[in-house]
Formats: C-alpha cells, structure tokens, sequence
C-alpha cells in the first residue's frame, strides 16, 4: 500500500512539473514527509531520483 502511495505521489508531483513547471520537489516531500513511512534522508533521495528521472524524460 504504501509504495501505491508513493507511486501516486510522485506521477501527480512530476505531472504537475511537466505541465505547470512546477517544482516536484518541493510537493514530492511534504507528502511523502506527511505519509510518515520513512526517514528524511530517504524521503529526500527518492525525491532526487523522481525529479532527475522526470528532467531525463522530459
């Protein structure tokens, strides 16, 4: 369940970066800060790979 949530978060999050540029970033990690699973650390290299992954496709 929680990777669903992720994987929502994170398409939602880089849909809204590719369409409106705005920064996944900065609504990847409240969310995935609020859903409470993992650590900061954690949270901030999923983030990174979700952007940099997003910037390679786009």
């Amino acid at each position: 369940m929680l990777n669903l949530i992720y994987a929502l978060v994170i398409i939602v999050a880089t849909s809204l970066e590719a369409v409106a540029g705005l920064d996944g970033g900065v609504i990847i990690k409240p969310l995935l800060d609020l859903a409470g699973a993992h650590d900061a650390a954690t949270i901030n290299i999923n983030r990174s790979v979700a952007v940099f992954v997003m910037c390679c496709v786009s």
